[in-house]
């Protein structure tokens, strides 16, 4: 897979994780977002489940966990150069 690919997608994926995570940890908070619809209204117990601390804080958990992914996909980044590509840039074009 030539460099640049691998850049793009380690710049997507650590945006998506990013991206993902951030919206993991707020939105089991924002009560209007999280309750809303008639999807939970037809079951009344799922609901207050969902309602529960320990759901939401299990949410946000892995919404943390997603963000923690993402920094160290990019704090660990390192291109992977296919074999024999050394040799090629050490050669020169003379």
């Amino acid at each position: 897979m030539p460099v640049w690919l691998q850049r793009v997608f380690v710049i997507v994926y650590v945006l998506f994780c990013i991206e993902l995570g951030l919206i993991l940890v707020a939105l089991p908070w924002m009560s209007a977002y999280w309750f809303s619809g008639d999807f939970l209204a037809q079951w009344p117990h799922l609901r207050g489940f969902l309602q529960s601390g320990f759901v939401r804080g299990a949410v946000s958990g892995l919404g943390l966990i997603d963000i923690w992914l993402g920094i160290i996909e990019a704090v660990r980044y390192q291109d992977r150069r296919p074999p024999g590509a050394e040799d090629l840039q050490h050669r020169g074009t003379g």
